[in-house]
């Protein structure tokens, strides 16, 4: 059996959590909020790195046809389902005929759903989902995911979740660190950090596009690689790349966004605002531990009030 996609939304893919090579025109370059996927996968019961569907700014509309469970993670949209709400960071059961559907979001660009027991991902088909389409579920459940089904089999929804105050620090700020690169001189970053940027546009996956005060770059005829979380000079603007970004660019590259903030910058949409702080490489790796460790502990914490949960159906 399957999840049926009934209305795609405007972008509605399955992603892997990292980038995954194809002989196809898949395009798993990987998920763009990691942490929204990888938490939509705790809360069912999932290894983290399973593959989860990813929907962009409208999501889609989805139809189970068995007891299926699921949680998402991402954006502030609220669903949906015969007239009961759901939200995110939440664990639902949906059983066979049950219809999923998304209102607007007021914060963030994208959420990450996952489905106990994972989904097929298959390496022959494009994994861009339209509607119609039918997502194959995998059914590889543990015990834990047995329980837990018995456990929804009365309210089909488990009544605690992730508080959106537990997130705060990792969403809400505007701010974004640039990794300074040592041949950029100190008055373009001075520049770059006197700024607030307003994005304009963003590429599907490849690029978000930002306005504000223009920057004189150095200029130069070399070829740049395409980096995740770069920061590139083009038309005097800066332009962030994302995961579909090109393998090279003729852009100045200035700079480069840390992995933990990447999780925000992929939930910025039209009008949002961003500003840069400049930092240098040490500070970055030891913000980057402090972040690896928090995640640690919310995935620890997940874990427990599961565990719990499921103790206290026992008893």
């Amino acid at each position: 059996m399957s999840l049926i996609i009934q209305e795609t939304g405007l972008l509605t893919i399955l992603q892997t959590l990292d980038k995954e090579e194809s002989s196809t025109n898949n395009e798993y370059n990987g998920a763009c909020d990691r942490l929204a996927h990888q938490l939509a996968n705790t809360l069912v019961g999932n290894d983290i790195s399973a593959p989860t569907i990813e929907m962009t700014v409208q999501p889609a509309t989805i139809k189970f046809t068995e007891p299926t469970i699921i949680a998402y993670s991402g954006a502030d949209f609220t669903g949906k389902s015969g007239g009961k709400d759901i939200h995110a960071n939440r664990i639902y059961l949906f059983n066979r005929g049950d219809v999923l559907e998304f209102g607007d979001s007021p914060r963030g660009n994208r959420i990450y759903l996952a489905v106990a027991g994972g989904i097929k991902v298959e390496s022959n088909h494009s994994n861009i989902l339209g509607s119609g389409d039918e997502v194959v579920m995998c059914r590889e459940y543990t015990d834990q995911h047995q329980e837990l089904f018995n456990v929804l089999k009365r309210d089909s929804v488990v009544k605690w979740g992730v508080d959106v105050y537990a997130l705060v620090e990792v969403y809400i700020s505007d701010l974004f660190h640039i990794v300074r690169r040592p041949d950029i001189p100190e008055e373009f970053y001075a520049k770059i950090e006197d700024t607030e940027y307003t994005v304009i546009k963003e590429k599907n996956r490849v690029a978000l596009y930002l306005e504000g005060a223009e920057l004189d770059a150095p200029e130069n005829d070399i070829i740049h690689p395409g980096i995740k979380g770069g920061v590139y000079i083009a038309g005097n603007k800066p332009v962030v790349a994302l995961n579909d970004f090109n393998q090279s660019t003729s852009a100045m590259h200035v700079g480069t966004i840390p992995q933990y903030h990447m999780h925000k910058l992929a939930q910025k949409r039209s009008g949002s605002k961003v500003k840069f702080k400049v930092i240098d490489c040490d500070d970055a790796h030891a913000n980057l531990y402090a972040h690896h460790m928090w995640v640690l502990s919310l995935f620890k914490a997940i874990n427990y009030k599961l565990s719990k949960e499921l103790v206290k159906e026992k008893m």
